[in-house]
């Protein structure tokens, strides 16, 4: 009704319009109406050219171009006196009557036209919107299509546990109505990118077989104000037919933020539109409605707080990366879909990927299985596997990047500094991989593996991490008395940890158990926010920042300059063979230099030239 209502105020805004305009152009191309006497005595006293007659009308017209209009009493007399004259008699005939039969005709078809133009648009919109629902639609066993199950879906235990009842709701109903249970209407299922919210959703409509509407939040967001509600309340009526059923909302921060305070909030913005229509359906759901509603976020912090209120998201359910049980699981889900090698170590792979969502598990097998192919195998190994995370967390191997031989001996003691240093420390995780080829942004890299996954860190293992990460800058200043941008990565990290332990774990005698900073509420990171404080404290803060990172990169160059035979051996290590692993690094460690040196091995010593040769193992032996 709303758009016939509007298409007829066009049609007769538009006819009120021509009608002004025709009347203006008539009033500036009319002629001149003279009186009949007027007429007569320019008919006997001026030389007239040609007089028309139409209907009871004259027009004169006189050799000079003057026209003019007037009505006679008597034509036929008129024209005899005419004839004597010689004047050109023309004759017309009156089609005033017949044009404005027409014209009305055609108004009357054009409004027709309009009038049936907006029903069958109207129709239209209606159709396409139940069709927007409709395709949108996953029904069970569809297809022939194998149906996404718990089965699917591994790492997350504990929201598998939290989502069975939502199962058991849809499938059997009655089991809680008899004693007056009510199943929630809603989940918000919330967690980092990739863990798996969107396959959840499905498995749950796999494990009831009911039907799955799946949506977008950016597909109730569009230009005109109003088609996102009435895609809103075409969707829930659709359900309801459907029912039992799922409705699944991603990312429905896109159309569930949270709405402007005050008295500026503006109801006609479309998102405000879509967001309230949303709020009334799913308070219009009554007790015997079996129909869910799922929706994922990975920005919880900015949804409207009517949305999360206990009777429509009841729930919010956290979808976290997995831990190391849960990604040997999903490894083994993503495994059997390709051909692994036989023997293959599902669990070291697990173990060297720790932080790896679902989606980037998924990923690293794709990208083993492609390099594998790549180099012509029949299955994939663990080498397969190693080459495809270091190209998934550091980007392809920079194999045309040429370094001069200066920058490739600093590259090897920068790395070799990161390894001994951690080498030395208790509370550093082990080394994995050495190398000093080149990947992505990086030209070289030490990588540590936890042993276990750490939920907490303690005050010596991060104190440990700043030292190790000084490592790289310590050995190039003890080996070539100069600094280089190489450890701009470092420095970089090394201050972001002195700054959370300062600012944000109460780590500092100084600073104290107080927040100075707070993180971003939502799962995609961000940058931190210092707190309101005095200049005083902030003093205070950059001090001690600047004194931990200070003791660290101090502890470093002593650990460096009481193993600098070692620096330099590993160093020349990595500029012949380029990478190392932990078993590598392990028998280079094994190596006994006190007895080398003892022995009188020509160059394992320059103590002249040495800038550790005050507390280095050389000058221990000659005590």
């Amino acid at each position: 009704m709303a758009i016939l209502i509007r298409n007829l105020f066009i049609f007769f805004l538009f006819t009120v319009l021509l009608i002004l305009s025709y009347g203006i152009w008539k009033i500036e191309h009319r002629l001149r109406v003279v009186t009949y006497s007027e007429f007569r005595y320019c008919l006997t006293n001026h030389d007239l050219a040609a007089i028309t007659f139409i209907g009871n009308k004259v027009i004169a017209q006189h050799h000079a171009g003057d026209r003019y209009e007037t009505t006679v009493p008597n034509a036929e007399k008129l024209i005899s006196e005419l004839q004597e004259k010689n004047i050109q008699i023309i004759f017309k005939k009156d089609r005033s009557e017949q044009i404005f039969q027409g014209i009305a005709l055609l108004y009357i078809i054009l409004l027709v036209l309009t009038v049936i133009i907006s029903l069958s648009k109207k129709k239209r919109l209606e159709e396409e919107g139940n069709k927007f629902a409709s395709d949108k639609l996953i029904l069970p066993d569809s297809d022939g299509k194998q149906q996404v199950t718990f089965d699917d879906v591994a790492g997350i235990p504990e929201a598998l546990e939290e989502l069975q009842e939502i199962v058991n709701f849809l499938v059997n109903p009655d089991q809680y109505s008899q004693i007056g249970a009510v199943s929630p209407k809603g989940l918000l299922l919330q967690g980092p990118p990739g863990t798996g919210k969107t396959l959840l959703a499905r498995a749950i409509a796999g494990e009831a077989k009911v039907p799955f509407y799946n949506f977008s939040g950016s597909d109730f967001v569009e230009m005109f104000v109003g088609v996102g509600a009435s895609r809103v309340r075409d969707i829930f009526k659709e359900a309801k037919t459907k029912a039992p059923c799922i409705i699944f909302i991603d990312e429905i921060d896109a159309v569930g933020g949270r709405r402007a305070g005050g008295a500026t909030a503006s109801g006609q913005d479309e998102r405000s539109q879509t967001l309230n229509a949303l709020l009334v359906e799913m308070d219009g759901f009554t007790t015997s409605d079996t129909i869910v509603i799922l929706a994922a976020t990975n920005r919880p912090d900015i949804l409207d707080p009517a949305l999360r209120r206990p009777g429509r998201f009841d729930r919010q359910v956290n979808i976290l990366p997995p831990d190391l049980k849960g990604r040997k699981k999903i490894l083994q889900i993503h495994g059997a879909r390709v051909s692994l090698a036989p023997g293959l170590d599902i669990d070291k792979i697990a173990h060297m990927v720790p932080g790896f969502t679902g989606a980037e598990l998924a990923n690293l097998v794709n990208e083993a299985a492609l390099m594998a192919a790549r180099d012509g195998k029949s299955d994939i190994n663990y080498s397969d596997f190693e080459q495809a995370r270091d190209r998934i967390l550091m980007g392809v191997e920079r194999k045309g990047m040429i370094l001069s031989d200066d920058d490739r001996k600093a590259l090897a003691f920068h790395e070799a500094g990161h390894a001994i240093v951690a080498k030395s420390l208790p509370e550093a995780d082990p080394i994995h991989k050495i190398t000093i080829i080149p990947r992505g942004r990086a030209l070289g890299q030490t990588q540590q593996l936890s042993v276990t996954d750490r939920s907490s860190y303690s005050y010596e293992y991060l104190k440990s991490r700043i030292t190790i990460l000084m490592g790289g800058r310590a050995a190039e200043e003890i080996a070539f008395h100069r600094r280089t941008t190489g450890a701009q990565g470092d420095i970089i990290q090394a201050t972001e940890i002195a700054t959370n332990m300062i600012c944000k774990w109460g780590m500092s005698e100084v600073v104290g158990p107080q927040a100075m900073v707070v993180d971003d509420p939502g799962f995609l990171g961000g940058n931190m926010q210092r707190l309101e404080m005095s200049d005083k404290t902030s003093e205070s803060i950059d001090k001690e920042i600047k004194k931990l990172l200070q003791i660290c990169n101090d502890e470093a160059v002593t650990i460096l300059k009481q193993k600098y035979y070692l620096l330099k051996q590993l160093a020349d290590i990595l500029l012949q063979v380029e990478t190392l692993d932990d078993e590598e690094f392990e028998i280079i460690l094994a190596c006994n230099f006190k007895e080398r040196i003892e022995e009188g091995i020509e160059a394992t010593h320059q103590c002249q030239e040495c800038p550790a040769a005050d507390s280095c193992i050389h000058s221990k032996l000659k005590k």
